[in-house]
């Protein structure tokens, strides 16, 4: 594998919630983060990252071009946190970087495996990457907590029969344009408008049932179904994210329920809650392993998680897997045991 330096040249593109999040994580770590790049016409283009971030040491000013920050900055990775799926408009993102000479690991849930969906852009990239010998990766919480740590508990067991998953997350904690994807606010016959009317592309949970089965050994048979259901506010509850209050009877968001089937017989599947919180909830992930008949053998919950926080922190500590790994697109089941980025202390 190719030199992994100490501490590698990064550049961060989208400066949202999470953007700000890594560029504060990666400065405390002590990482060298060169660039900051917004997209054209943002109201953040030429103001200092450190003051966007709320950090002292990092002077230079957010850029709107990002080809030319990208060329006078030379990093050797590029961050991308700018939306969930590889359209056009993402696709042209990664593909400047790529061109730049970068490699790029990003939040999109979408490119934590491109691949389930048949997606031609995925393919382009790929072959993009790969002339250009860099690495191109999606990972975030996902990547810990729904597929390293479920390959991992789902190799303990003998007999495998299937693997279910439940989990929830603050739409508070992720900013405006996610609370108004996940339509919070709405009533419920908006809802079942949009619903009935809408072509969606597939939900978050879709791309990491790929992952999973791809770190376990199994084979997809056929595509991940999902099931749809709104959630409902019993009483009134504030949303920072949009600054109003979501008022009672209407949706603090809604569940996706994915499910995979395999052509080895078992079933992954995976319940994933995103809403509004009310006061004292938590974010968490309980997943449970079956055996062959059906019956629960393992458990596993983790409790009261900071999910915006994982997300970054496991971005972060992916970027010297990304940077070491082969050319092209790979997906986190290739890659190495996620672990905690020692070298940044000894930057």
């Amino acid at each position: 594998m190719p030199e992994v330096k100490e501490s590698p040249r990064v550049a961060v593109y989208g400066l949202g919630a999470m953007g700000l999040e890594i560029v504060r994580i990666l400065y405390r770590r002590h990482a060298r983060v060169v660039a900051g790049i917004v997209r054209p016409g943002s109201d953040k283009d030429g103001r200092d990252l450190g003051d966007l971030a709320g950090v002292p040491g990092l002077t230079f000013p957010a850029r709107g071009d990002a080809s030319q920050a990208l060329h006078e900055a030379a990093p050797d990775i590029v961050v991308v946190t700018v939306s969930t799926y590889l359209d056009d408009t993402q696709f042209g993102i990664f593909s400047t970087a790529v061109r730049a000479g970068a490699h790029v690991i990003t939040l999109a849930e979408e490119m934590l495996y491109p691949f389930a969906t048949d997606n031609p852009l995925a393919r382009e990239l790929d072959t993009l990457a790969r002339e250009h010998g860099v690495t191109v990766t999606g990972t975030g919480h996902q990547d810990a907590y729904w597929v390293n740590l479920i390959s991992v508990l789902a190799g303990s067991t003998h007999d495998l029969g299937g693997i279910e998953g439940r989990l929830a997350w603050n739409v508070d904690d992720f900013g405006p344009a996610l609370a108004e994807q996940q339509r919070v606010g709405t009533t419920t016959e908006d809802f079942s408008r949009w619903l009935a009317g809408t072509e969606r592309p597939p939900s978050f949970t879709h791309y990491s049932l790929y992952a999973l089965a791809a770190a376990v050994g199994l084979t997809p048979d056929g595509t991940a179904e999902c099931v749809t259901e709104p959630v409902l506010a019993e009483r009134d509850v504030h949303s920072k994210a949009l600054g109003t209050t979501v008022r009672s009877g209407t949706l603090l968001g809604y569940t996706d329920t994915d499910t995979l089937r395999t052509k080895e017989g078992i079933a992954l599947s995976v319940s994933s809650q995103g809403k509004v919180y009310d006061e004292h909830e938590t974010d968490y992930n309980e997943w449970r392993v079956t055996d062959g008949s059906g019956k629960p053998t393992l458990h596993l919950r983790n409790s009261d998680l900071s999910t915006a926080h994982t997300t970054c922190a496991s971005l972060v500590n992916r970027i010297p897997d990304v940077i070491a790994a082969r050319p092209g697109i790979v997906t986190v089941d290739q890659l190495p045991q996620l672990r905690y980025w020692t070298g940044l202390h000894l930057a």
